[in-house]
């Protein structure tokens, strides 16, 4: 492993962790990105980086909108190595357009040479909070216990639930999970 990613993958709100591995697992030793629909987050945050969503005429130019973005974002630093969780086998709603949105990307990651792997989103909590079901909230209070040396919630005025920030919590979890799972 070398430069490695996780990512929190969604229609609305997906976030990348960028994590050179010859680095302590760290906040300060990470790059993150998010791409979401309100101007307001379409800043840079010291190492967290957003980018307002472009517009799209239908589902199709969304998803292609999406992994462009992120595909351009992993071959910027290289990585050839990532974590993007899997499918919550409970989900509801718009199951089909989440799946044709993971689904386009996984094919350009795949077209690109990048690795990756798609653990359980219960594997990943379990491994990152010690309990397999955590909330938002768990997960962020775990992150903070993970070398988090500035009050995230305070910089992005955004509460540890909401996104973008329970997006970037996830993604560096995802991280986590990449290059602590024993089982990996």
């Amino acid at each position: 492993m070398s430069i490695v990613a996780g990512l929190d993958w969604s229609m609305s709100c997906p976030a990348i962790c960028i994590h050179d591995t010859k680095n302590p697992l760290e906040f300060k030793h990470c790059t993150f990105y998010f791409y979401i629909d309100s101007k307001k987050y379409d800043q840079s945050y010291g190492n967290i980086h957003g980018f307002k969503a472009t517009l799209h005429h239908g589902d199709e130019e969304r998803y292609d909108n999406i992994a462009s973005w992120a595909i351009t974002i992993l071959k910027k630093h290289g990585v050839k190595e990532a974590c993007l969780e899997g499918y919550a086998m409970g989900a509801s709603g718009r199951v089909f357009n989440i799946a044709e949105n993971i689904g386009l990307f996984k094919h350009k990651m795949w077209k690109e040479g990048i690795t990756f792997i798609t653990p359980a989103p219960t594997a990943v909590k379990k491994l990152f909070t010690g309990k397999g079901n955590s909330n938002k909230t768990a997960m962020y209070d775990a992150f903070l216990n993970k070398g988090l040396d500035v009050d995230l919630e305070k910089l992005l005025n955004c509460a540890s639930d909401k996104s973008p920030l329970a997006d970037i919590t996830d993604a560096f979890a995802m991280v986590d999970y990449l290059i602590n799972n024993p089982n990996i």
